[in-house]
């Protein structure tokens, strides 16, 4: 024939993450045509870093970390907790939001993540992950930490200089 006709080889077993390059060939008695060389990269889960704690209060901080979708729709959350795990997981500690994520779209970039937390004790360590989940997996980020600010201790001690019209009144503070 002396028209273009269409032909397509569905291909299995490729690695998640990677970048293939293809070109189309056609052969007849005069010889051997090659087309354009393409590329694709398959879909990976997503990649996530988890990065410091920010406003930091007695009972509040800001978690942050960023993901990056690797082309499949993606959701990134947090868990945090008192208790440090040994590695970070969905299963740890108080995940925030509670429910559902942040949405990350399906591109090839970081995007950045940050969950505003209360509710927190004051003087205490809390440990806490970025995590990400896309139709091809579910990733997590390293361990970090971050301490609330310890309430201020006031010690209130005797008057001095006690007088009938006046005193000195008396204390400390240690803002921690």
């Amino acid at each position: 024939g002396s028209s273009a006709v269409a032909y397509s080889q569905a291909i299995t077993g490729l690695a998640a993450g990677t970048t293939y390059y293809y070109c189309a060939i056609a052969s007849n008695a005069a010889g051997t045509g090659l087309g354009t060389v393409m590329s694709f990269t398959t879909v990976a889960a997503p990649s996530v870093t988890t990065s410091a704690a920010t406003s930091v209060t007695n009972n509040a901080a800001t978690l942050n970390g960023s993901a990056n979708p690797n082309l499949g729709t993606a959701t990134g959350w947090f868990r945090y907790s008192t208790t440090q795990p040994a590695s970070c997981n969905d299963a740890f500690g108080t995940r925030a939001p509670a429910v559902g994520g942040t949405a990350l779209g399906s591109g090839n970039t970081a995007v950045p993540l940050a969950m505003p937390i209360s509710s927190l004790t004051a003087g205490t360590t809390y440990y806490f992950c970025v995590l990400a989940s896309s139709p091809v997996g579910t990733s997590v980020g390293t361990v970090l930490s971050f301490t609330t600010a310890a309430t201020p201790v006031a010690t209130t001690t005797a008057a001095t200089a006690v007088t009938s019209t006046g005193a000195t009144l008396n204390g400390s503070g240690d803002p921690n």
